[in-house]
């Protein structure tokens, strides 16, 4: 394998990663809200859940549409009009997550006497969430078919650009929720390609923030 192949497959690795925590996010949230939050802090821990997953997935895809189409596009022109199809997609995608995010904050605003969530809330954002995720999952299936096709046509510097470029604008919020759905269950695909581009000072601090991982989850009612 040469290096160029050695570098397009350690992007494509990564990508899967970051598709991985927001698959696995989404999962979180849903059974989260599944069972439903019954106080309080229960209802916070999922507002703030929720708000990191809408933030991290929007910044993934304005990410994607800055630095990966328009070599992707040169690379391989008769894939432009799939790449097109992609951030039509991804402004699908944005909408559904808006919808949620209203829904989720809403959670916040019904809460009733001694802090429990409106049902209907709960369920306004179980659907929202539901909508979404559909959404996702099939835009994510198809675009990981057509950049695992599309990343070996990459020259070597290109493919080392677009990593650096990625690496320098990943979301840099909540590293506990990152590196926690990056292992539980089981480490991701690309998790060590993922986690040699993390700083140094966030890699270092891994146990204290996967614990904090798995605090979140015991808020929220889930088995940590």
């Amino acid at each position: 394998m040469t290096t160029a192949q050695s570098e397009s497959q350690r992007l494509y690795d990564e990508m899967i990663a970051v598709h991985t925590v927001v698959r696995r996010g989404a999962a979180m949230l849903k059974a989260a809200l599944d069972l439903p939050p019954a106080t309080a802090v229960e209802v916070d821990t999922c507002v703030g859940l929720g708000r990191w997953l809408v933030g991290y997935i929007h910044q993934h895809q304005r990410n994607e549409a800055d630095i990966l189409w328009q070599p992707l596009a040169a690379a391989s022109p008769p894939d432009e009009c799939e790449l097109h199809d992609l951030t039509l997609q991804h402004i699908q995608i944005d909408r559904e997550l808006d919808r949620l995010a209203r829904r989720l904050e809403r959670l916040t605003e019904r809460c009733t006497t001694p802090g429990r969530p409106d049902r209907e809330a709960v369920a306004a954002a179980s659907a929202a969430l539901d909508a979404a995720s559909r959404t996702l999952v099939d835009h994510l299936d198809e675009e990981e078919a057509l950049l695992k096709a599309l990343f070996p046509l990459l020259d070597e510097p290109v493919i080392r650009t677009l990593r650096a470029a990625a690496v320098s604008k990943a979301p840099g919020t909540r590293p506990d929720l990152v590196l926690g759905l990056m292992g539980d269950p089981t480490p991701t695909v690309g998790y060590a390609a993922m986690f040699s581009s993390i700083p140094f000072r966030t890699r270092a601090l891994r146990p204290l923030l996967v614990a904090r991982y798995h605090s979140s989850k015991r808020r929220l009612g889930l088995a940590a």
